[in-house]
């Protein structure tokens, strides 16, 4: 896969889904942002929601790569937004869980700074991709500036509360988005030229291998047992205790730190 060049983004202060404008008209290159969403979704048909002018939605479409990479691109998606955080001025540094949900670890909170101010860990930012023929379209949600108040759900956060701030940098939106589709454009062309590389880069910013973690799958059952790698293709190897098992879809919930061996089988 050769570079992605992108179009000039198209702003909306606000639309129905980024990702479903795009599905519509999937040209790849396209990119459309928005800092609110009427109809906005995640996995498994959740909606997301943010209050007007606090969150930013940004749907890409893009070439689907062979088969053998497809499963990286939502896991790139994640990386390209955890890369993008950590290099604006004003940085957040996140964690990845399998696949790519971006989130902000716990942290120690300084001294003397109050319950209000304190950084607040949990998830920032989540990835939908949607096939549409031979093209997908990649949709990012980031958290920005909501209040505790204002959070889609138990366990989410924003970038500034993460932070602890009272604000953030006039522009952050539009530093960040240049950022991320920068991220975004290399990664997607290392897939074909360098995987190993792409793949121990996802690894460093991986916080559930090593785990041990129970996936929810899309069926209804449960599989519970320890994350040892990403496979070749993508997928959350489990060592549980009827042998290995390798997921390509599912929720994944963080149980407890359990060490890490070999994280990308060969």
């Amino acid at each position: 896969m050769v570079s992605q060049p992108w179009a000039r983004p198209e702003w909306h202060a606000t639309i129905d889904s980024t990702n479903t404008r795009l599905l519509a008209d999937p040209r790849p290159g396209a990119v459309v942002v928005a800092e609110h969403q009427s109809a906005g979704s995640g996995r498994r048909g959740r909606q997301w929601v943010a209050p007007a002018g606090t969150a930013l939605a940004v749907s890409v479409a893009l070439r689907s790569p062979s088969a053998e990479r497809i499963g990286w691109v939502p896991l790139v998606a994640g990386l390209a937004v955890v890369r993008a955080l950590a290099a604006h001025d004003f940085a957040l540094g996140t964690l990845l869980k399998w696949p790519n949900d971006v989130l902000v670890p716990e942290a120690d909170r300084p001294p003397g700074v109050t319950d209000a101010l304190a950084p607040r860990p949990g998830k920032v930012c989540g990835i939908l991709a949607q096939a549409r023929g031979e093209v997908i379209v990649l949709g990012a949600g980031l958290n920005i500036d909501q209040g505790a108040e204002q959070l889609p759900a138990p366990g989410a956060t924003s970038w500034r509360l993460a932070l602890g701030a009272t604000s953030l940098p006039h522009g952050v939106r539009r530093t960040w988005l240049t950022g991320y589709l920068h991220c975004l454009g290399e990664l997607l062309a290392q897939l074909d030229e360098d995987l190993p590389a792409v793949a121990a880069t996802y690894l460093a910013h991986c916080d559930t291998v090593g785990r041990q973690v129970q996936v929810d799958l899309p069926g209804g059952e449960r599989s519970t047992g320890v994350a040892t790698a990403v496979s070749a293709d993508g997928g959350l190897v489990l060592q549980t205790p009827e042998g290995e098992v390798t997921h390509h879809a599912g929720d994944v919930v963080h149980l407890r730190a359990v060490g890490s061996g070999s994280r990308f089988p060969s």
